[in-house]
């Protein structure tokens, strides 16, 4: 467990909490003697400023969902936690107050996505909202899906882009998430033991399920056993080699997000 994901658990053991719907942000933050407030920011998706032992957490109103804002909240009560004494003033951008995946498109092409506090305070925010003692035991009551996720993401009231990472990530059995914009494979999270690399910054495969959405078909709303080579880079697994894709088409964002899921070794021998 990474130094941001132990800051967080230790502080919610601290309050005693014991299930998701006890995870206010607002309430915590006041126990660290912060104010969480929303309203319109220029510019910027979050803001944080500290003077002595009281801090003040502005939330931008136009961030798209509560899923959204009360990751924003936690990413900056983040910063109070983990970076106090670097800033009396700290502003977020929208792609600051997320948490990033492992793989992407942008960090292949441009360098390693955000600064380090950022990262951490990201970190640190997916722990605070879906901590590992309480998130784990949900992963492993079926088989991985896009609608366990989905579910998910209600039970804990966060967004179906932290959700779908830190499930990946949190998940014993080999998978990935993957988002795709516009028809190119965006970004991916694997799980420990997925093994594989996706082809992320493609286009994506005419044979996926995924690539129905971009062309006006409705998707099935269920995993469906699709060729490996379909988002699997070549090279490890065998010609014949099947996987489990099930995807869900978000329309406000023009993408796709997809649950990849090995449920039988494809592995070459």
């Amino acid at each position: 467990m990474s130094r941001p994901e132990n800051t967080a658990e230790r502080l919610l053991a601290e309050l005693g909490v014991t299930s998701p719907s006890e995870i206010q942000v607002e309430n915590i933050a006041w126990t660290r003697n912060a104010l969480v407030c929303y309203e319109s920011l220029d510019g910027a998706a979050a803001r944080l400023v500290t003077g002595g032992d009281f801090s003040v957490i502005t939330v931008s109103t136009s961030l798209a969902n509560q899923g959204q804002r009360r990751f924003a909240a936690a990413h900056e009560l983040g910063h109070l936690e983990l970076h106090r004494k670097l800033n009396d003033l700290n502003l977020c951008l929208a792609n600051d107050v997320e948490l990033h995946p492992n793989r992407s498109f942008e960090e292949a092409s441009f360098g390693k996505i955000g600064k380090e506090p950022e990262q951490e305070a990201s970190e640190f925010a997916g722990a605070l909202l879906m901590p590992g003692f309480l998130f784990e035991p949900l992963l492993h009551t079926g088989k991985p899906s896009m609608k366990a996720i989905t579910k998910l993401a209600e039970t804990f009231d966060t967004s179906l882009t932290a959700t779908p990472i830190r499930y990946a990530r949190l998940q014993k059995e080999p998978c990935a998430v993957v988002w795709s914009h516009a028809k190119r494979i965006k970004w991916y999270q694997p799980s420990r033991d997925f093994g594989f690399h996706v082809r992320f910054g493609e286009e994506l495969d005419k044979y996926s399920i995924a690539i129905d959405f971009f062309e006006g078909h409705e998707l099935p709303g269920r995993p469906t056993t699709v060729d490996a080579s379909c988002w699997l880079a070549p090279g490890r697994f065998e010609d014949d080699a099947m996987i489990q894709e099930d995807s869900l088409e978000l329309p406000s964002y023009n993408s796709v997000l997809t649950l990849l899921w090995i449920d039988k070794d494809i592995e070459r021998e």
